[in-house]
C-alpha cells in the first residue's frame, strides 16, 4: 500500500455445488441416451414382429377369395382386407418415424429419377392411383448426395398423400413432380388437383397425430414424418392448398458437403 506494506487478498469460490450439477447433468445425458435406444429398439422390433402376422392374414385373405364363392362372405373379406392394409400403413409409420428420428445420417449420391420412380411404383396396387396421371421434370445435372433414406421416406410420404386424397370429381387427376437441381440445393416440388387441405388446418398438418381429414386411412404420421425426416438432413418444407383445386408442396434441401466440393471441382476442370 501507499505505506509500503505488504498484504494479501484472496477470495474462496466454492464450486462443489457445480462440480455435483455437472455429475447431475451426465448423468440424466447418459440415461436420456439409453432411453432413446431403448425406445428406437422397441419400434423397431415391434414394427417387424407385427408385420409377419399382418402378412398371414393377407395370405388366407387371398386363399379365401379363391375358395369362397358365397358374395357375402366375399364382401366380409373385402373389409377384413381393408383393415389390415390400414394397420399395415399404420405400422409401416411407425417404422418410418423411428428410422427418421433414431437413425444414423448418411450420405450418399441420390439418382432423382430411380427413386421416384421406386416410389410410385409402390402405389401400383392402389385403385386411385390407376386414375391419377404423373409427370416427372428433373433438371440440372449436379452431383447431389443426401440420407437417401430419409429423402425416400419424405418423397412417399407427400407422394401418398396425393394418391390417397385425389379428388375423383375431376375428369384429370394428376401428379407432377419437379426437381430443380442446383451446386448447393434441390428443390423438389410436388403439385396435385386433389381435394386439396383448408386453410385453418394447414398449420397442424406437420403435428404428430394430427388428420385434416376423416378419409385419412393412417394413424396420422406421415407429414409428420416428414417434418421429421427434412428437419434432419437439414432443409425446409412449405405447402400451398386450396380446398377443391389441389396442394403444392415444396421440400428444399441442402446438398451435402461431398456434393458441393464434387460440383465445385467439375466446374474448376471446365475453366481449365
Amino acid at each position: 500500500d501507499e505505506s509500503v506494506e505488504t498484504y494479501f487478498n484472496w477470495t474462496i469460490l466454492d464450486i462443489s455445488e457445480w462440480s455435483d450439477f455437472d455429475k447431475r447433468l451426465q448423468q440424466k445425458t447418459e440415461q436420456l441416451a439409453k432411453a432413446n435406444a431403448q425406445v428406437e429398439k422397441f419400434l423397431y422390433s415391434t414394427s417387424h414382429d407385427l408385420r409377419a402376422p399382418i402378412t398371414t392374414i393377407f395370405g388366407l385373405v387371398n386363399l379365401m377369395r379363391h375358395e369362397v364363392k358365397d358374395s357375402s362372405i366375399l364382401d366380409y373379406v373385402d373389409k377384413i382386407e381393408a383393415s389390415v392394409n390400414r394397420l399395415d400403413t399404420i405400422i409401416h409409420d411407425i417404422l418410418n418415424f423411428s428410422k427418421a428420428y433414431y437413425q444414423r445420417l448418411s450420405s450418399v449420391r441420390i439418382d432423382f429419377e430411380s427413386m421416384i420412380h421406386r416410389v410410385l411404383a409402390k402405389h401400383v396396387d392402389n385403385p386411385s392411383f390407376s386414375r391419377i396421371h404423373v409427370e416427372i421434370k428433373i433438371r440440372g445435372d449436379f452431383s447431389f448426395y443426401t440420407d437417401t433414406e430419409r429423402l425416400e421416406m419424405i418423397m412417399e410420404n407427400i407422394i401418398r398423400n396425393a394418391v390417397n386424397f385425389y379428388d375423383e370429381n375431376k375428369s384429370r387427376s394428376f401428379i407432377h413432380i419437379y426437381v430443380n437441381i442446383t451446386e448447393d440445393q434441390c428443390v423438389i416440388e410436388f403439385i396435385d388437383n386433389g381435394i386439396g387441405i383448408g386453410k385453418q388446418f394447414l398449420e397442424n398438418i406437420f403435428t404428430m397425430f394430427y388428420k385434416a381429414s376423416h378419409l385419412s386411412k393412417g394413424a396420422g404420421l406421415g407429414l409428420f414424418i416428414v417434418k421429421e425426416a427434412v428437419t434432419q438432413i437439414g432443409g425446409t418444407v412449405t405447402v400451398e392448398s386450396e380446398v377443391g383445386f389441389g396442394s403444392l408442396f415444396r421440400v428444399t434441401i441442402p446438398n451435402n458437403h461431398k456434393g458441393r466440393l464434387i460440383n465445385r471441382k467439375r466446374q474448376l476442370r471446365q475453366l481449365s
